[in-house]
């Protein structure tokens, strides 16, 4: 490949758009990729294929499929794909059998819930949050709800506040959703919550407030008014259980009907991912995508670029499953690794174009970037929406091509600052229609892209100690603010404790 520019290599290589696109269909709509943009030829591409397969990518799918331990340092499978299969395709018969108890449990609950509940909060964070409000968004798009939903995760009091304001503590179902139940900004926002209940006449708390985790013992640990409690395995990691029991707050939404339609959109891609040939195979090329650009080509960041308001919250979701994932230093041996996890940012098209793009186009560092829309318009004007997809392609067509300072032409002083090097790679995937089932298989599609990157990176995407110290720190330092000297905090914490109980009191 050399050194060659986008520009050359596309005017050197006629069949170039062809041998760099896939196509994968979801039951009756279909996701085109062009990979056409990015610095790689077919030639690269095969030969990157062959290297996931050295690195142990397809023995990682097959070991998720068959629920052995893949998480070593805390000694769990990653059964997420369990959550929504609908074969031993991608699940084993005991995973299956497990799964469809958890099923039968969901529907349960969502069909014990009466219609005099209009309102419902789901308390949780991280994978608890980012996956259940991101589908509540994007159906939000396609259907009216059953029945509102929002979402509380912050431990700042506001973000309470304003998803209970307004709401009749009667009429109001509370999803504490937490793993671990241990998590502690989701436990003290269901305090909150079970006391603004009683101070709202509500008799018996526990009728408003259902528990899901995957430690059902720790409810009651808890002290928390819950009246039923929905499990979900262990070994189904936070960040990829969307299509768990966790989504329970979507189920009461929209519609248990709804939620199976975005399970069988991910069920569609699990299957492609596990059956697919490795040249054909979409996620496993979305993610070799990305670790080609990060540990080959040295781009430490990318940008998830939705062209679509239904997706606004993908990139939000998409920075934890990726980053916590895969933001690792050591291997799975605990020796250094190289390189890991880029920085994921984003924003929805177009108003990103009006934030950073800028910087995408004529920065100097180079961030590739992910474009995703669809061609069906889902607002009231399709002549709008034409306009909305026109600007992703050109957008992509802007970085990959640019412009020099003699095609700018006019003024010479000014041509320098308007060219645009070019040579900025991306990824295009056009979905046809965004239905629950494609919204599932773009989801699915990113999981598995995820794990990839991380078997070529040669870390752990299943665990997450990095954000273990801060947590306990936080513990230290609530008791400092609370009055209670630990004795062991570093001279700049100690100052800033200092002045917040100083301000705190005289405010």
């Amino acid at each position: 490949m050399g050194d060659r520019t986008l520009r050359q290599m596309f005017a050197g290589d006629a069949s170039r758009v062809a041998s760099l696109t896939r196509m994968v269909r979801v039951d009756d709509c279909e996701l085109f990729v062009d990979f056409s943009k990015q610095r790689i030829d077919a030639a690269a591409l095969a030969e990157l294929v062959d290297a996931a397969g050295d690195a142990g990518v397809f023995d990682m799918v097959g070991r998720m499929v068959a629920g052995e331990v893949v998480n070593a340092t805390e000694r769990r499978a990653a059964t997420h794909m369990a959550m929504r299969a609908g074969s031993e395709k991608t699940a084993t018969r005991a995973l299956l059998d497990e799964a469809a108890v958890l099923d039968r449990e969901l529907r349960a609950t969502v069909d014990a819930v009466p219609d005099s509940v209009t309102h419902v909060i789901n308390l949780g964070i991280g994978g608890s949050d980012l996956g259940p409000a991101l589908l509540c968004d994007a159906l939000a798009a396609m259907r009216p709800p059953l029945r509102t939903v929002r979402f509380a995760s912050n431990v700042d009091p506001l973000d309470l506040d304003r998803a209970i304001a307004g709401c009749d503590p009667r009429n109001t179902l509370f999803v504490v959703c937490s793993k671990t139940f241990g998590t502690i900004e989701t436990l003290a926002n269901a305090r909150r919550a079970a006391a603004w209940l009683r101070a709202g006449g509500v008799d018996d708390a526990r009728a408003h407030m259902i528990a899901v985790t995957s430690e059902a013992p720790r409810v009651a640990e808890s002290g928390l008014p819950i009246g039923r409690v929905l499990g979900f395995p262990t070994s189904v990691g936070g960040r990829f259980s969307v299509s768990s029991s966790v989504s329970l707050s979507v189920a009461l939404g929209y519609g248990i009907g709804a939620f199976e339609q975005v399970r069988d959109g991910m069920r569609l891609i699990d299957e492609h991912f596990v059956a697919a040939a490795p040249s054909d195979n979409v996620p496993l090329l979305v993610g070799l995508m990305w670790w080609w650009n990060s540990a080959v080509l040295g781009h430490s960041s990318i940008a998830v670029v939705p062209y679509s308001a239904a997706l606004g919250l993908l990139p939000a979701y998409l920075q934890q499953l990726v980053m916590e994932s895969n933001g690792k230093s050591v291997d799975h041996e605990g020796r250094p690794v190289a390189t890991s996890s880029p920085v994921v940012l984003g924003g929805t098209g177009t108003n990103a174009q009006h934030a950073f793009f800028q910087m995408l186009h004529q920065g100097t560092q180079i961030v590739p970037c992910d474009f995703i829309g669809h061609s069906s318009a889902l607002g009231s004007s399709a002549g709008d929406h034409d306009t909305l997809v026109a600007n992703m392609f050109a957008q992509s067509a802007a970085l990959a091509f640019g412009v020099t300072a003699d095609e700018v032409g006019g003024d010479e002083g000014l041509r320098a600052h308007r060219a645009t090097p070019g040579d900025r790679p991306s990824t295009t995937i056009l979905v046809s229609r965004l239905t629950p089932r494609t919204l599932g298989a773009l989801i699915a599609l990113y999981e598995h892209a995820t794990v990839v990157q991380g078997v070529m990176f040669g870390v752990n995407s299943f665990d997450q100690w990095g954000v273990e110290l801060g947590k306990q720190l936080a513990g230290r330092v609530v008791r400092s603010i609370n009055g209670t000297a630990t004795g062991d905090s570093d001279a700049s914490t100690t100052r800033l404790v200092e002045h917040h109980r100083q301000w705190r009191n005289r405010l």
